[in-house]
């Protein structure tokens, strides 16, 4: 087959030229390029090790609620885990920042790039987060009505059902990947996208 089309010899053909990449880079003060690798590093590390703890709380302790059915208590258990999942991911972008840190210069672009990962994370996050607190406060707003079903009661015994303590600490559990992805896009924003006034600070005009 000849690579530059029909009637044209083949020693005439010429690849098309790929375009180069290019990179905008940051002049960074030491001092600060340290701070942007350790407490991206450490904010990412923790944000993974809660992530996973997080998750699993959320399956667990979902079908051990008075108020967990089979169906919802699904629905609001995955919605949880991919909140987590999302807050996982974040935790991830965020402990790779170092590398965009070398030299004493920032890599811009992929630090832009880094910065939008965050932010769809964190949409994804809430999204989720919508979603399962919808389902269970649905859930647990249903088992008050009914309560005083028959059936209803043989399903759930003598179990508290409503608004108990343990149905609004498991209701905050849900919430939390949201914060922590909040806290995650903040810093990552800061660190990631340096200030004028931060410069400055450092020695930068």
């Amino acid at each position: 087959m000849n690579p530059g089309g029909p009637g044209v010899p083949p020693h005439h053909y010429r690849a098309p030229a790929q375009r180069p990449a290019y990179h905008e880079f940051m002049v960074l003060p030491s001092q600060l390029g340290r701070k942007i690798q350790f407490w991206s590093v450490l904010i990412g590390s923790l944000s993974v090790v809660l992530s996973v703890v997080i998750g699993i709380l959320v399956v667990v302790i979902g079908y051990r609620l008075p108020t967990a059915t089979w169906a919802t208590t699904g629905l609001v258990t995955m919605m949880g885990g991919l909140s987590a999942f999302f807050y996982f991911s974040s935790g991830v972008t965020l402990a790779f920042a170092p590398v965009y840190v070398k030299n004493g210069h920032l890599n811009v672009t992929f630090a832009t790039r880094a910065r939008r990962v965050l932010v769809t994370l964190f949409g994804g996050t809430i999204l989720t987060t919508i979603i399962s607190t919808f389902f269970f406060t649905g859930t647990v707003s249903a088992s008050v009505r009914t309560v005083g079903d028959p059936i209803y009661r043989q399903l759930s015994g003598d179990q508290p059902v409503g608004y108990t303590p343990a149905t609004i600490g498991y209701l905050i559990l849900l919430a939390t990947p949201l914060l922590l992805s909040a806290v995650n896009v903040i810093t990552g924003w800061r660190l990631l996208c340096p200030a004028r006034r931060l410069l400055r600070k450092y020695g930068l005009p």
